[in-house]
């Protein structure tokens, strides 16, 4: 197995490693060092089914279990099938975001389609000394509409009301500890955040603008452009991912698998019930939220 990074601030591209075979315990143990180091890793031309996905993931952490979901604008329930995605993690509306989240790309547009990836670890060592004190010790709100199909659209609460299972939130440490590597890392997003806990809302508008530039920096994100065969598996509290619409009448799929310790049914209480509310493909055992690349 070769690696090579891929931008300075995250990622590195893995070569010379068939993910159709078992990994020897060599070949794991450097890809988990390169995870909790680089936190995103790209595997090109690979030819995997779902089975393989789940091996190669599961070599990093839990997965959770159920059939594959499709990010895709040609499959039925396809996940987020048009329009941009605003900066995000997965579920980090709940007390315990997704811990990891892979895609590997089965029909891809002429021109790569893009994922944006950001690294939350090196925005948070970046931070300038003033705007570090003015977010040290303090919370940020998350909120997400699990009904609401649209990746492009910040979520307040004002908006959604008061909290309910299909309108989970979660306030976290603007500045969190890994709860693996134990890294510092940012934890506020553009799709999710909407404000800063005990501040002034136009102070708090204000600050979030701050952090959301040093976050978005050009030279703390790394665009991935895909071609038919890649894989890649990010951590999703050490990366943020969005994208910008992709080609309106152009195949796009990607087959999603995720890592975490538990599902959104038992993170958020009350869930099971009013998921009937939500469009869910048949069989499914997780929502079909507009999180994904």
């Amino acid at each position: 197995m070769e690696s090579k990074p891929i931008v300075a601030a995250l990622g590195v591209e893995l070569s010379e490693i068939d993910l159709r075979s078992p990994l020897g315990d060599d070949d794991r143990a450097e890809l988990r060092r390169l995870f909790a180091t680089r936190h995103l890793l790209v595997f090109p031309r690979q030819e995997l089914d779902f089975e393989d996905q789940v091996r190669a993931v599961a070599a990093l952490g839990p997965v959770l279990p159920g059939g594959p979901e499709w990010v895709s604008n040609v499959r039925e329930h396809g996940l987020v099938p048009e329009g941009r995605l605003l900066f995000h993690s997965d579920f980090i509306f709940t007390p315990e975001p997704c811990l990891g989240l892979s895609l590997y790309a089965t029909e891809i547009p002429d021109d790569g389609s893009p994922t944006v990836f950001a690294s939350t670890v090196r925005a948070a060592r970046e931070l300038p000394p003033d705007l570090r004190s003015r977010v040290s010790g303090r919370s940020a709100l998350n909120i997400f509409d699990l009904t609401d199909q649209r990746g492009d659209v910040r979520f307040h609460e004002d908006a959604l009301g008061p909290a309910t299972p299909l309108s989970p939130r979660h306030a976290h440490p603007i500045l969190m500890r890994h709860p693996t590597t134990g890294q510092q890392v940012l934890t506020v997003n553009e799709m999710q955040t909407d404000y800063i806990v005990d501040m002034d809302r136009e102070a708090s508008e204000a600050t979030l603008s701050s952090l959301r530039d040093v976050l978005y920096a050009p030279d703390n994100t790394y665009t991935h452009r895909w071609a038919v065969g890649d894989l890649v598996i990010w951590d999703n509290i050490a990366i943020q991912h969005g994208r910008p619409s992709p080609p309106r009448h152009a195949p796009r799929t990607l087959r999603r698998v995720t890592m975490a310790n538990r599902d959104v049914f038992d993170l958020v209480p009350g869930f099971t019930e009013a998921r009937a509310a939500l469009r869910r493909p048949t069989g499914a055992t997780r929502p079909s939220v507009a999180e994904g690349p």
